[in-house]
């Protein structure tokens, strides 16, 4: 880890890449880019930094005052949210469909954000705000939209940044929208975002039609400028959309991603999120520096554009992290690992052996790193019990560990079986929340080889197998 990953909210972004450092945890959502560019800026909004733990009622007259304490569920599932954001002011409207439950209320994550209303179709439901906690009343209704402002948080990676990017993984979607953060709950969305400003072009998918965690959801704001890199021969758009004066180090950085992505479409499986990908330069806060895997159009730091290896990172995710997701944080593995061996499996494919060997070569560099000063179990026992950046599970022993483990398992079967194997997998589990024991279960069932010792070596122990 780089020093200067010292915040709290660095760890989120930063690894080591092949090429230098680079920080990463990133996929992608969706389907077209919405591109708005504007040519009035807005008023400023009241920059409210959000919860302050006081409690707010919206049962108004029309909605029934005498509802009582609303109790909380945060059980019911979200299917859909569809955003409509203005950045000029900060407010936005969430309208949310939920599935039939037999109960008669909803909760959701609302971090910082300020409710103004919450109507269902007849009108206005009653709610109360505990904390960073919506409580709604909902009777018989599975529809309802959510008004409510939005705070900049200028200096961290938990919301809106002052920068013009978003970021909410792992737990801050509350920030942003009324959420759930926990990643097994997946939903697809629509986003909408107004009043980027003078001039200036925001970029993010206008829908995500495949059920997705919630982190996945992202928009960037500025000068943005649009090259097409290709088509796969599945129909793929890739593109990149930089800023001034990043042309050429996004070029450098993207010379073999549409290779690199067909060789994912043509071996895992179709891409769930539309007919147009690629990376987004966003200019993260000093101090971290990487990417972030918003498919369809994932996120990746000015500094790191030139960084081939983590552009093909971020593609990967476009399968593991988010087509299918995590079933819990214990999961990490699943995503990071994946991505971590997928991206040199890739790169050696679709751009070289050379680009392959560099990128063992900086995991390896990477791994004995870890073992010197991080060790630690990356597929802990359990299910929501551990914090994945307070209990240090966020860590490049995730990452590197996994890519070995994978490795491991290739050396053993051959490349070409454990790619079956994980294209097999997703398949079956795209759009979906899975456990890092399924995809063990999964390589077993269709190699005949057990994975699990290796497991247990790279991902359930310490120190170097």
């Amino acid at each position: 880890m780089n020093s200067s990953c010292s915040s709290r909210w660095w760890p989120v972004l930063c690894i080591l890449a092949p090429w230098g450092l680079a920080c990463d945890d990133g996929a992608t959502p969706a389907a077209d880019a919405d591109v708005s560019t504007e040519t009035e800026a807005g008023a400023d909004a009241d920059a409210d930094a959000g919860a302050d733990g006081d409690d707010e009622s919206g049962a108004d007259a029309d909605a029934d005052a005498d509802a009582g304490p609303i109790p909380p569920d945060p059980s019911r599932d979200i299917r859909h949210t569809a955003l409509a954001v203005d950045l000029a002011t900060r407010e936005a409207t969430a309208s949310i469909a939920l599935a039939p439950a037999a109960s008669t209320s909803a909760s959701f994550e609302v971090g910082a954000l300020e409710i103004r209303e919450v109507r269902g179709a007849d009108g206005p439901l009653p709610y109360a705000v505990e904390g960073a906690r919506l409580d709604v009343l909902l009777g018989d209704t599975v529809d309802l939209v959510v008004s409510y402002s939005f705070p900049e948080r200028p200096g961290t990676f938990d919301g809106w940044m002052r920068s013009g990017s978003t970021l909410v993984w792992p737990y801050w979607c509350g920030n942003l929208f009324p959420c759930h953060s926990d990643p097994s709950d997946g939903l697809t969305f629509d986003l909408a975002v107004a009043d980027p400003g003078d001039g200036l072009v925001a970029v993010h998918p206008d829908a995500i039609p495949t059920d997705a965690p919630s982190y996945q959801l992202a928009w960037a704001v500025g000068d943005y400028g649009y090259t097409s890199l290709g088509t796969t021969s599945a129909g793929t758009e890739l593109g990149m959309w930089t800023l001034p004066g990043g042309e050429a180090a996004a070029a450098a950085g993207t010379e073999g991603l549409v290779d690199a992505f067909e060789w994912y479409e043509r071996t895992l499986g179709p891409y769930a999120f539309g007919d147009r990908a690629g990376p987004v330069a966003v200019d993260w806060p000093p101090g971290a520096i990487g990417g972030m895997e918003h498919h369809p159009f994932w996120h990746v730091d000015v500094l790191a554009m030139s960084l081939p290896l983590v552009h093909v990172h971020e593609a990967a995710h476009g399968w593991f992290g988010d087509a299918v997701r995590l079933a819990c944080w214990e999961d990490l593995v699943l995503s990071e690992g994946t991505a971590t061996y997928l991206a040199a499996r890739a790169s050696g494919q679709a751009i070289g052996s050379e680009a392959e060997a560099a990128a063992w070569a900086e995991y390896d560099r990477r791994l004995d790193a870890v073992f010197r000063s991080g060790d630690r179990v990356v597929l802990p026992a359990g299910c929501g019990e551990v914090d994945v950046l307070d209990d240090g599970l966020f860590s490049d022993a995730v990452y590197v560990k996994g890519a070995f483990f994978f490795r491991a398992v290739a050396d053993a079967i051959g490349a070409d079986e454990l790619d079956r194997a994980l294209r097999v997998f997703f398949s079956g589990h795209v759009g979906e929340a899975a456990r890092m024991d399924d995809l063990l279960d999964a390589i077993l069932a269709e190699t005949g080889f057990d994975p699990g010792p290796l497991a247990d070596a790279w991902l359930r122990n310490v120190g170097r197998p």
